[in-house]
């Protein structure tokens, strides 16, 4: 990675970084979820805001067993 790119992401917000990956992965985990939005750093409007943003979006997240089952098409 270039360091002109490791700069530039710098300035990125953590929702941005998100949804980046969940376009990459096709959902979000918990982990990924706390990865960029340690719960130190999260009120509950923003980790409200956060979801609202997700669910508006059509992302999956959860736990990585119920993202499994949602993609594989179980319940």
């Amino acid at each position: 990675m270039s360091e002109a790119s490791t700069n530039t992401n710098e300035y990125v917000s953590p929702l941005a970084r998100l949804f980046h990956l969940a376009r990459k992965q096709g959902y979000l985990t918990y982990d990924d979820i706390l990865a960029e939005m340690p719960q130190a750093d999260l009120s509950l409007e923003q980790v409200d805001r956060l979801f609202g943003a997700l669910i508006a979006a059509g992302i999956p997240y959860g736990d990585e067993e119920a993202i499994a089952s949602k993609i594989s098409g179980g319940s």
